[in-house]
């Protein structure tokens, strides 16, 4: 009777084990965050002071999350604005020459459960978002709305997806976010951290 009764206690907690891990598996959600790349220098395709504080302040944010891959546009402010996180999250910046569908489809199949930033011109945004299965907050990001930061979270097994946006670093914007995508307190993985100012 002892041995039925420990056989079964451990095969509950298989059980358990195998639920646990299947739960796991069917709760993974991939991050996505989309920034412009910061301030430039007049039309000049390197970061002016208050562009590379913003890269500064990106890496200052994310740097909790474990980054996988960091893709950009192909430009050195986008690059500029990639190298501070990069360096702490020790990835290599992509330079991503596909299309935006294809770039979005590239997130979704290869980064399940995984963390990517991308660093994008404001006229490609609203089409990655789309493309990546949120709906547009508004119609378009203007060139000067470096300090709008995009976060999704993408459910892998299926095709929900979420989208927050808050800004980051100095205000330099002329989109306001509509009230539903906005979230209070923002913090990658959306927890709100501690106060450590």
């Amino acid at each position: 009777m002892k041995t039925n009764a420990s056989t079964i206690g451990l095969f509950k907690v298989f059980l358990f084990c195998v639920l646990l891990s299947n739960f796991n598996a069917f709760a993974q959600k991939t991050f996505v965050w989309i920034v412009m790349p910061g301030e430039t220098v007049g039309k000049q395709d390197y970061l002016n002071s208050a562009g590379q504080a913003r890269a500064e302040e990106l890496a200052k944010i994310l740097k909790r999350e474990k980054i996988q891959a960091i893709y950009t546009i192909d430009s050195k402010a986008a690059q500029q604005t990639a190298n501070p996180l990069a360096q702490k999250a020790k990835v290599s910046p992509q330079v991503y020459a596909d299309s935006i569908a294809a770039l979005a489809d590239k997130i979704k199949k290869n980064f399940h459960g995984n963390k990517v930033l991308v660093i994008a011109k404001a006229a490609n945004i609203i089409p990655l978002l789309k493309s990546l299965g949120v709906k547009a907050p508004f119609s378009a990001v203007q060139n000067d709305d470096n300090d709008l930061l995009f976060a999704l979270t993408l459910n892998t097994n299926s095709d929900k997806a979420e989208l927050f946006i808050n800004h980051y670093g100095k205000a330099q914007h002329s989109t306001e976010i509509p009230q539903q995508f906005i979230l209070e307190n923002f913090y990658p993985s959306f927890v709100p951290p501690m106060n450590n100012h």
